[in-house]
C-alpha cells in the first residue's frame, strides 16, 4: 500500500464525536457540583451520564490505541513526535478517567460535600485534558489520518470503537451524536448509519434521547 492514499476518507465524523464529550466535559462538573445530599434519584441520574461519557471515551480511545496510532506511526515517521505525544495524553486521560471510576458508586448512594466537589474537580481536570488532548488531534492526527488512511480503514476505526460498546447502549450513542450534529453533518451520519439505526434513531431514539436530557438539565 502506498503511504498517501489516492481516495481520501471523510475524518470529520471524529469531530462530531469529539463534540459529544467537548458538550459532556463543559456541563458534568456542574450537574455533579448541584447534587444535593439525600437526593439519591437525581444522584444516580447525573452518574449515570458520567458513567456513560466515560464509556464512550475508553471504546475511543481504545480503538485509536489499538488500530490508529500503529498504522500511522509506520506510515508517518517525519511526525512521529505528535502520535507519542497523543500516547502519553490517553495515559493521562486513563489515570483520571480511574480516579473519577473509583469513586462514582459512593456519589450515587451519598451525594454529599465534600464528594461532590472531589468528584466535580477531577472533571474539570479530566475535561481540561481531554479538550487539549482533541483540540491537537483535530489539528494534526486527522489530517494525518485523512492523507495517509484509506477509506476502508477509516470504517474499521469506527466499527472497533463501536464493537467495544454494549449493544444495549448502541442507540444512545448514536442518539447523542446527532443531538450535536448539525442538519448537514446529521445527514451524512444518517447515510453512514446501517438502516436498522436509521429506523430506531427516527422511532424513538431522538424522542428517547431528548426525554432522557429533559431530565438531566430539568428543561
Amino acid at each position: 500500500m502506498s503511504d498517501v492514499v489516492t481516495v481520501k476518507p471523510d475524518v470529520h465524523d471524529m469531530v462530531v464525536v469529539h463534540r459529544t464529550f467537548r458538550k459532556s466535559c463543559a456541563e458534568l462538573p456542574d450537574l455533579v457540583r448541584g447534587l444535593r445530599p439525600g437526593d439519591t434519584a437525581r444522584a444516580a441520574l447525573v452518574v449515570d451520564a458520567v458513567r456513560f461519557m466515560l464509556m464512550g471515551l475508553e471504546a475511543h480511545h481504545v480503538s485509536e490505541d489499538e488500530f490508529l496510532w500503529p498504522r500511522l506511526a509506520a506510515r508517518t515517521a517525519v511526525r512521529a513526535e505528535a502520535i507519542t505525544r497523543m500516547e502519553e495524553q490517553h495515559h493521562r486521560l486513563e489515570e483520571l478517567v480511574t480516579q473519577v471510576s473509583a469513586v462514582l458508586d459512593g456519589l450515587a448512594v451519598d451525594p454529599r460535600q465534600p464528594l461532590c466537589g472531589q468528584v466535580a474537580a477531577q472533571l474539570t481536570e479530566l475535561g481540561s485534558v481531554l479538550t487539549a488532548h482533541m483540540d491537537e488531534e483535530e489539528n494534526t492526527i486527522l489530517p494525518l489520518a485523512a492523507e495517509h488512511l484509506s477509506v476502508a480503514e477509516w470504517e474499521e476505526l469506527g466499527e472497533i470503537s463501536l464493537a467495544k460498546l454494549d449493544k444495549k447502549h448502541l442507540l444512545r450513542a448514536f442518539s447523542a451524536l446527532m443531538a450535536v450534529a448539525t442538519p448537514e453533518e446529521q445527514r451524512t451520519l444518517l447515510t453512514k448509519a446501517p438502516i436498522p439505526a436509521r429506523l430506531l434513531w427516527r422511532l424513538s431514539g431522538r424522542r428517547s434521547h431528548a426525554r432522557w436530557e429533559a431530565r438531566l438539565y430539568g428543561a
